[in-house]
């Protein structure tokens, strides 16, 4: 029951909470649909288009062999670093050739580094070592070892790297 010298009836008081309850709810799924645009703008590196350079546009790091894999690697062998979108074709946006190598190998793949001109070394992209066998780049052949950065996908601009090549075709 209503007060006593209340001049508004019940109903209008429970429409008022139901018109509140509407707009929370659609401002949770406005925000919800902000925050999903946020993360797709980052992911695809479109987030800090007028941003000042924060490092970003490098990638470094230190590439090593899984221990029982060691004795495996040859004189002959060819180390790519390669970096690619977590996405899409599988083509490279950048690497970098290491002939040679003896682990664990130091690297740094940068804008000189970027196999299709125009493409920059910015948004998410996934790090892979390969170590080769034949010195030719393209898809894995038996033989070839592969390790991943583990926090793949993640943004250029970091410096500290670790991969570990712990895979063999």
């Amino acid at each position: 029951m209503r007060p006593a010298g209340s001049e508004r009836p019940l109903w209008d008081g429970l429409r008022r909470e139901r018109i509140v309850a509407g707009y929370t709810g659609r401002s949770l799924v406005m925000a919800g649909g902000i925050i999903g645009m946020a993360a797709l703008a980052a992911y695809y590196g479109i987030a800090h288009i007028g941003d000042p350079p924060q490092g970003g546009g490098s990638i470094a790091g230190q590439v090593q062999i899984a221990p029982h894999l060691a004795d495996q690697v040859k004189p002959t062998d060819v180390l790519f670093v390669i970096v690619r979108r977590p996405t899409g074709p599988p083509r490279p946006i950048a690497a970098k050739r290491i002939d040679g190598p003896q682990f664990p190998v130091e690297f740094e793949i940068t804008a000189a580094d970027v196999m299709v001109k125009g493409s920059e070394l910015k948004g998410m992209v996934d790090v892979i070592a390969r170590l080769d066998r034949d010195g030719q780049a393209g898809q894995p052949q038996p033989g070839d070892m592969e390790g991943r950065y583990a926090k793949n996908p993640t943004l250029p601009g970091g410096r500290d790297l670790t991969i570990t090549i712990d895979k063999v075709y």
